[in-house]
């Protein structure tokens, strides 16, 4: 038998290695995958690696990396967010990262606050913290306000995994041209050859037909075109041709035959610079573009051009300091009216890489652009955009979370009213509302405190994050009997109290605050304990995905799973923070320290009592009424001490601990 345990100890710790040696091995592929920005393989290997080791930090932080480079950057919060609890000194860097992937999650709040931590720990890139902060900040404002918008991927029939954007819309919205690099001719995409070409397709009812290349007379082998704008009569394509410095041409169509395309004159094109693209008003008579040419106010900037009598485009000329900026405008489109100018600019204020702006021509003056809202603006690009003659279905080119490819043709239809209502807010109701008149203590508590047998907690209760006193209610509960035998609120303003605390029993102070979670503290002390004032703060944590607080009032005989009877009206506190709140899912953590068990009992030994205690919570919620499905639990074992287990007269009591968290 014995020789039958130690063969049975070898092999355990033969699995073991081995574990650890694939996951290294795997985490090593993953790396090089990384380094070679093949983000899909990296993501892939190092989620294999995380099936076997789900508690790396540094595992965690790569997988939440390669998300942000991936087209679900929403998941990228998730793993850093983990990799942020499990260690926050896993990368010097972790708290830009962690600000970037809570804005994509549009976690404003949270995103501000890393950003400030990133900022105040590295001042030589404050610039950049304060930029992404102005962009958390103008999307906080905008999604406040959520345009009545439908917005959806025009479908595979037009999108595929390569790159397709500057959709043109005929004014019946039958025809579209667009803008694509796609190509079936694989040694051509790796070396990057494939060029973009100029695609048409029309439409029947609700369905697009398979697009084709626009005309051989107008797309070539040798440069990239791009569609950039249609007449009102459908036959004349204005482009752009990368042919030369990168100029606007123009092709006509005759018959069913595209003629082949002609440079602008040279009031529009250079040539030394770039011109992009272009939009002609619907009267013909003006042409909005853009160009980089010396003189104007940053990098792209928008001109227009007057058309004279000889059917000539004039002088160019900037529109002006309103409208460009220090960085790139871009993608001009000038609605039917002939005053709305739609563009995409990174100079004014964004949500992130390039935003849809307007502005209206007043007289002679273009008004300040406006950011055309949420949730049209993304943190990806967003550009080439163009709308109906009557502002209700429009266009445009963007990179979104379950997009074909890249950059992808989006629709837009406008609904009335123009903002959606806002939603009633979902609050966690974990308290009733303050009132004075609620308040009371038991008469023996005042006899006790006349016989100087208490303790007095005094103190603030206040929010973890911003230190700002809270109205709260603070209960006083007898565990032994699960009873209330004091309940207090604090002062209103102040978050000042003054609780007295008999001696001689084991007892929970609990403290409730709507929107938060509740703050569990106990005190057990001899009958005759020496009589003592503490001051503290009570200190509250907002009830969030994410947020988690120790429950100081679960209790387990050693190396037992058993809920003690004096867990009960702590579990109840639970109980009836889930029923409040009938959205609200929690998890349950179960942490042990390492004393419970003989010398012989091992990590696994150590995770199994944590989950069982954790489950054992779950139990008796579920036997209450709460649906299973709202609760999950988790046993962590020795892998998270709050402090050393070395301190045998306190640190092993903090590490055995019971925790509720919420997961959604």
């Amino acid at each position: 038998m014995r020789l039958y345990f130690l063969f049975l100890i070898v092999l355990l710790q033969i699995t073991h290695n081995l574990d650890a040696q694939s996951v290294k091995e795997l985490i090593g592929t993953a790396d090089q995958l990384y380094g070679k920005k093949n983000y899909s393989a990296a993501l892939i290997t190092y989620l294999k690696a995380y099936e076997v080791n789900p508690d790396d930090a540094s595992l965690n932080f790569k997988i939440g990396l390669t998300y942000l480079y991936s087209d679900t950057k929403s998941k990228a919060a998730l793993y850093i967010d983990k990799a942020y609890r499990l260690n926050p000194g896993v990368h010097q860097d972790i708290d830009y990262h962690l600000g970037v992937a809570f804005r994509n999650t549009n976690e404003f709040k949270k995103a501000i606050r890393h950003f400030d931590d990133f900022k105040r720990k590295n001042k030589k890139l404050a610039s950049i913290a304060d930029e992404k902060i102005a962009e958390c900040m103008m999307a906080d404002s905008l999604a406040q306000n959520e345009l009545n918008v439908v917005i959806e991927n025009v479908g595979d029939i037009i999108n595929t995994k390569f790159s397709e954007y500057s959709p043109i819309v005929s004014a019946d919205g039958n025809t579209m041209i667009f803008t694509s690099n796609r190509s079936d001719n694989e040694a051509r995409v790796r070396a990057g050859m494939n060029f973009e070409d100029i695609y048409i397709t029309t439409r029947s009812g609700n369905s697009w037909s398979t697009p084709k290349k626009i005309s051989e007379n107008i797309n070539t082998d040798k440069y990239n075109e791009a569609a950039a704008s249609l007449s009102p009569d459908g036959k004349t394509l204005f482009l752009y041709s990368e042919e030369g410095a990168g100029d606007i041409h123009v092709s006509k169509l005759v018959g069913d035959t595209w003629s082949k395309p002609v440079p602008l004159n040279r009031n529009i094109n250079t040539g030394m610079f770039w011109e992009t693209s272009a939009t002609l008003s619907h009267d013909g008579q003006k042409l909005y573009f853009t160009s980089n040419r010396d003189g104007g106010y940053g990098e792209l900037d928008i001109y227009v051009s007057l058309l004279d009598g000889k059917g000539e485009w004039g002088k160019a000329v900037n529109v002006g300091p309103t409208i460009n900026t220090s960085e790139d405008e871009d993608s001009p489109f000038i609605h039917t009216d002939g005053v709305t100018l739609y563009f995409s600019s990174n100079g004014h204020r964004k949500l992130g890489n390039s935003d849809i702006f307007f502005s209206e021509l007043r007289g002679n003056k273009w008004t300040k652009p406006e950011n055309i809202g949420y949730p049209i603006n993304s943190w990806e690009y967003d550009g080439f955009f163009s709308i109906s003659t009557d502002k209700k279905k429009a266009y445009y080119s963007t990179v979104r979370e379950g997009g074909k490819g890249e950059t992808d043709i989006y629709s837009i239809t406008f609904l009335e009213p123009k903002y959606k209502p806002k939603p009633t807010p979902v609050v966690v109701v974990a308290a009733p509302p303050v009132r004075k008149n609620d308040d009371f203590v038991a008469a023996f508590i005042q006899e006790q405190k006349n016989k100087k047998v208490v303790t007095i907690l005094k103190g603030k209760v206040i929010d973890e994050l911003t230190a700002d006193p809270l109205s709260a209610t603070i209960s006083l509960v007898d565990n032994q009997t699960n009873t209330v035998v004091a309940k207090i609120s604090t002062e209103e303003g102040s978050g000042d109290f003054e609780l007295i605390i008999p001696h001689g029993g084991n007892y929970g102070v609990t403290t409730e605050k709507a929107g938060y979670l509740f703050n569990s503290i106990n005190f057990s002390l001899p009958a005759f304990a020496e009589y003592q004032e503490i001051d503290t703060h009570i200190i509250m944590v907002k009830a969030e995905i994410g947020s988690k607080v120790v429950l100081k009032n679960i209790f387990f005989d050693p190396r037992k799973t058993e809920l003690k009877t004096e867990s009960v009206a702590e579990v109840e506190k639970i109980k009836e923070l889930l029923m409040g709140n009938p959205v609200l899912r929690v998890q349950i953590n179960g942490h042990t320290d390492n004393s419970e068990l003989s010398t012989s009992g091992n990590a696994s030994s150590y995770k199994e009592l944590s989950l069982k205690r954790a489950s054992a919570v779950i139990t008796y919620l579920t036997s209450q009424g709460v649906e299973h499905s709202r609760l999950s639990a988790k046993g962590f074992g020795l892998e998270r001490p709050i402090v050393s287990n070395d301190d045998e007269e306190s640190g092993r009591e903090i590490n055995r601990r019971t925790e509720i968290e919420i997961i959604q």
